[in-house]
């Protein structure tokens, strides 16, 4: 209720006020003009009557004589006295004047005069001169004291100007006259149409001090807040109402500057006078305009968009037109747009008032200072229209302030407001933030599972593990796993972005060498393209320095830029170089594709953003990855940057902080707190550990890490053999048979994990030597990689102990099972005792019975040898020593010789100074295979010749028959067959290859006979 009565009384307040001003304007001037006070009666001035100490300063105002088409001076008064053609009021324009019934046009020239009497003789006055349409000069008498322009009667002498002028006198006599020729071709109206002001010379200069300092405050006060309203504009270009707040601050300093002190000349001193002029009636014609346009940005409800349309058309129509037309013309329609500027302010009033009856925020603020622009509009109106003449000076700036000041309430009101809003918001957005976060991360998870299954029974059913598929399928099938890591791809980028926006990326930053982490990444980038037209190509050279960063993520941004400049490549090639520069390493990623504009570079680091955002565009993404990448460098503290030409392609170049070489690669040792301590080289590491469980090797090219494995390692008692590079891991592989594990890490220089991997695996498969791979990376190619290449498991880098421990173990445990297995295949084979040969062995010592019972009881010996060894199940060892061996042979020829007789005859070449052990029915089966597919094959006398002795690569053991031989087809695929007779050659082969690296040799030639041998380190295996 309060508010209403407010606003009541407001609205009341203005139409009374409006009211006034239009009863005034029509109906009593002359009251208004009786109360304002005359000095000057029927020419006259008589300063006896004036107290100027008492008084202060007074205007000269009132009733001057006047002269129409005359040009006097004092002279000319009195040598030649006339009568004036009449006495004229002032200040008003002479087109109010009627000269024999007629009035007076605007163009001409006159003069005006008053005598002053009773004046203080050698008393110093000043007067204050303001403008006049729109040439004068100023006489004491016959003393020109004042003028401006260039008074003529003659037009193309005529030259119009408007500056006050302060000039100070001294009376010699107690009469004078004051007169003024005033000449007008310029204006539409002319005359004297301000007061002379006359006064002490310290009044006149307080008054000018006090105009000066007016003029100062309010043109600073409108400057300043422009000035801060225009910077918030700039800042928030929907704030549509800073815009106009300004346009409205401009046009109130216009209206100072060029009224009061004239200040624009001392600002400008080169303006002419028609662009004062011109300036003085845009300041008119927009101020209106402004005030509606700043209240529809505030009150867009109230004030009508036609309106406004309305006072925007006319207002910048008409500043064309006067832009253009000549002053005489635009000047004429000026009581036209006093009019046009009160009903502008009064729709505007009212608007303010209907906001604040409506409650609106801040109405009952804005309202007041619109009532105070209106309350200065209405004044300035009326007194420049000569309505009203009591002079106040320009109120339209004072009322400006006044409503500036009030706007500075709203504004404080807006600010706090806008503070708690802000605050409210930022809690929130904070706990809203904290549950996206936990969103994300939880979404991400329950994706990662349906999308590992999605991926693997598709690419299960695109290996035809449920049957076959024809080629439709297949492409079904492919488009479904590429969609899936697609996606898969999308939540490890959303999850990586999340994770820079919030800070959360923690680096492990050393010193790496390059070579190490790019051309992995460029061996699984080769693996992915698809179009044979693109090469992919390394240029850093190895000379470069380390660089710091972290493992992983430099791996990151390699993999991000060398992809996305392979997915906008169709044809040429992807080119990485590097080169370094004081402290830092400059990486460049050049490609021949598609290149960017030079407006995108900016866009493509931003996140979400595509170069090519038609909704045709040919290549996918989210937009994370070089904005992800950027931010990678940044942590680093490095910087990325593109060159790009469209069509040819583009350079991605970016910085990493690079090692101090000395550091890295000087010959400085590093001492391993080992018992007992290791010392060793930086540049080529390697050492052993002797333990009592199984041999492990270990391949980094970081010394740390090796000593970081190797100490976890050692808590178990595994024997350890550690090396710092690949090449010396293959001869560690070489020439250790016992090795149980490779861990291997898979960033390498001169040769990657994935390729010392493949190599390994050339001569031991899976099982015989598993390998665990280290690596920074995880991403979903990077396993892939390292399964294709052989890899038996991976590992994340950094290693937690008991992990490594725990997937060590299982791999040791494999290869364990593995020669159990065969140990116990040996066994069993060992124990596949055919049923004719025992049945023949038992007659053939049947016959020996009745014959030569001695005979018969070597021979029952002799089975029985062979019997307890070939089902000795519970002899698991993988070694026993050559005699063991050597007596289950002679079990087995004293046997066959029995059945054969004479037709066999064994020759036995063996240096027994050789004290070894070797893999259980290694020379047994060799001999059996010689007598029953040689020799029995073969018609008359066979023999099969046993030879155990030294050679150059250590001790050879070969067993020759003189039979049929082998077929040369049958001889290529002896040992690649699947099915085997008893223990077999290909059994024997495995074994001896697995032991000593290289399996049996056979050489044969047709009706010549057959040699089988293998060659093992002297001493075989020694307990």
């Amino acid at each position: 209720m309060i508010m209403k009565k407010i606003v009541r009384m407001n609205l009341t307040g203005l139409f009374v006020l409006v009211f006034i001003f239009c009863l005034a304007s029509v109906a009593n001037a002359e009251t208004i003009e009786r109360e304002s006070r005359e000095t000057v009666h029927d020419g006259i001035l008589d300063l006896a009557k004036i107290d100027l100490e008492k008084d202060g300063v007074i205007e000269l105002k009132g009733t001057w004589d006047f002269y129409w088409k005359k040009l006097l001076t004092g002279q000319n008064l009195e040598k030649n006295p006339i009568a004036p053609d009449l006495k004229a009021s002032v200040p008003i324009v002479w087109n109010t004047y009627e000269i024999e019934g007629k009035s007076l046009p605007g163009f001409g020239y006159a003069t005006y005069r008053i005598q002053v009497i009773n004046a203080e003789k050698d008393i110093p006055l000043a007067l204050r001169i303001p403008t006049t349409s729109t040439a004068y000069k100023l006489y004491m008498d016959d003393e020109l004291i004042a003028s401006n322009g260039s008074v003529s009667e003659d037009e193309t002498k005529f030259v119009p100007e408007n500056k006050p002028v302060t000039v100070f006198i001294v009376p010699k006599k107690q009469e004078f006259n004051l007169i003024v020729q005033v000449a007008n071709y310029t204006y539409a109206r002319g005359g004297m149409w301000y007061s002379i002001k006359l006064g002490t010379p310290d009044q006149i200069q307080e008054l000018m001090r006090q105009i000066i300092y007016t003029d100062l405050f309010l043109i600073g006060s409108f400057f300043i807040m422009g000035l801060y309203y225009f910077i918030i504009f700039l800042l928030r270009r929907e704030d549509k109402a800073s815009l106009f707040f300004v346009l409205m601050c401009l046009v109130a300093m216009g209206r100072i500057m060029i009224h009061g002190d004239y200040s624009i000349y001392k600002v400008f001193p080169f303006i002419d006078f028609r662009t004062v002029v011109i300036l003085n009636y845009y300041s008119v014609y927009w101020g209106g305009t402004a005030f509606l346009l700043f209240l529809k940005e505030l009150f867009p409800e109230e004030v009508s968009k036609y309106v406004v349309k309305v006072a925007l058309v006319y207002s910048a129509g008409i500043s064309a037109a006067t832009l253009f037309l000549p002053i005489m013309f635009f000047t004429r329609f000026k009581p036209i747009m006093m009019p046009i500027v009160i009903c502008t302010v009064s729709y505007g009033l009212i608007c303010a008032g209907i906001a604040c009856y409506r409650k609106k925020q801040n109405a009952l603020i804005v309202l007041l200072g619109a009532c105070s622009i209106g309350v200065g509009a209405f004044y300035d109106v009326l007194y420049h229209g000569q309505i009203i003449n009591f002079d106040l000076g320009e109120l339209t700036p004072i009322s400006f302030f006044v409503f500036i000041f009030l706007q500075s309430l709203i504004l404080a009101r807006r600010f706090s407001s806008a503070y708690d809003r802000a605050n409210r918001l930022s809690r929130k957005l904070l706990e809203l933030d904290k549950m996206k976060d936990e969103f994300l991360a939880n979404t991400s998870h329950e994706l990662r599972t349906p999308l590992n299954g999605i991926l693997g029974i598709a690419e299960a059913l695109t290996y035809e593990s449920e049957g076959s598929l024809n080629e439709r399928q297949k492409e079904s099938l492919s488009m479904i796993s590429y969609s899936s890591r697609r996606l898969s791809n999308l939540v490890n980028e959303i999850l990586d972005y999340s994770k820079m926006k919030h800070g959360d990326v923690k680096l492990d930053c050393k010193a790496i060498k390059i070579n190490s982490v790019v051309q992995p990444n460029l061996m699984i980038l080769k693996h992915s393209v698809n179009s044979e037209n693109i090469n992919i190509i390394n240029t850093i050279d190895e000379s470069l320095p380390c660089v710091f960063a972290d493992e992983n993520r430099f791996a990151q941004i390699i993999y991000n830029l060398v992809g996305n400049a392979l997915k906008f490549t169709e044809n040429g090639y992807v080119k990485i170089s590097a080169y370094a520069t004081n402290d830092e390493v400059t990486f460049c990623i050049q490609d021949t594709g598609l290149g960017i504009p030079q407006e995108k570079y900016d866009d493509v680091f931003r996140s979400f953003e595509q170069v090519d955002t038609a909704a045709t565009r040919r290549h996918g993404g989210t937009g994370l990855g070089l904005s992800i990448t950027k931010h990678l460098v940044e942590l680093h503290n490095g910087k990325i940057w593109i060159s790009s030409v469209v069509g040819k392609g583009t350079n991605v170049y970016f910085t990493l902080p690079s090692v101090d070489g000395h550091a890295i690669e000087g010959n400085q040792n590093i001492v391993l707190k080992m018992n007992p301590p290791i010392t060793l080289n930086e540049q080529s590491a390697s050492f052993q550990i002797a333990g009592t469980a199984e041999h492990v090797l270990i391949v980094d090219d970081e010394v740390l890490n090796l000593y970081s494995a190797s100490s976890i390692l050692k808590m178990k008692g595994y024997t350890i053999s550690a090396v710092s590079n690949g090449f010396a891991a293959l001869e560690v592989v070489e020439k250790n048979k016992d090795l149980s594990l490779v861990i291997l890490d898979v960033m390498m220089p001169e040769i990657s994990g994935y390729e010392i991997c493949r190599k390994i695996r050339e001569n031991n498969s899976c099982f015989d030597l598993p390998i665990l791979m280290l690596t920074a990376k995880v991403n979903v190619e990077d396993n892939v990689m390292g399964f294709e290449a052989g890899a038996n498991d991976y590992l994340p880098k950094p290693v937690e102990a008991r992990e490594l421990l725990a997937r060590v173990e299982t791999l040791v445990h494999l290869k364990k099972s593995v020669l159990q297995a065969r140990a116990a295949e040996t066994a069993f084979l060992q124990a596949q005792i055919k049923p004719h040969f025992l049945f023949n062995a038992l007659n053939t010592i049947s016959n020996f019975c009745d014959t030569n019972p001695k005979r018969a009881e070597q021979l029952i010996n002799s089975l029985a040898t062979y019997l307890r060894n070939s089902f000795d199940f519970d002899n698991l060892e993988m070694f026993i020593p050559i005699e063991k061996e050597l007596i289950l042979v002679n079990a087995f020829i004293e046997i066959e010789k029995a059945r054969f007789g004479a037709s066999i005859e064994i020759i036995f070449d063996i240096d027994h100074d050789i004290k070894m052990q070797i893999p259980p029915l290694s020379i047994q089966p060799l001999v059996e295979n010689a007598i029953h597919h040689g020799l029995r094959k073969k018609k008359g006398m066979g023999v099969v010749t046993i030879s155990v002795s030294k050679t150059e690569d250590g001790v050879t053991i070969a067993v020759k028959d003189d039979g049929i031989g082998i077929k040369a087809d049958r001889l290529e695929r002896l040992l690649s067959e699947r099915k085997t007779e008893g223990v077999g050659l290909k059994n024997i082969d495995l074994r001896i290859r697995k032991l000593y690296g290289t399996g049996l040799q056979i050489n044969s030639e047709r009706n010549k006979g057959t040699t089988v041998s293998f060659t093992i380190s002297e001493g075989g295996e020694k307990d």
